[in-house]
């Protein structure tokens, strides 16, 4: 197989995976969810931030606009 179908195939896999670790018992689940809060919310903050550059970029400065 192929390196993309191999990534491909491991992220359909991954939520099975997941489940799994977490059916390990109370302390693993825990341990997931944190996991996942930890990649979650700096990824969501991070993504806030670019689009707020990105927007910055493209609208123009209301300070530099000269009215007649």
């Amino acid at each position: 197989m192929s390196l993309l179908s191999d990534l491909v195939q491991s992220i359909i896999d991954m939520p099975g995976e997941f489940a799994d670790v977490a059916a390990q018992g109370p302390i693993a689940g825990v341990l997931l969810l944190i996991g996942a809060l930890l990649v979650v919310v700096p990824s969501l903050i991070f993504g806030y931030l670019t689009l707020g550059v990105l927007v910055d970029l493209v609208l123009p400065d209301r300070a530099e606009i000269s009215y007649p």
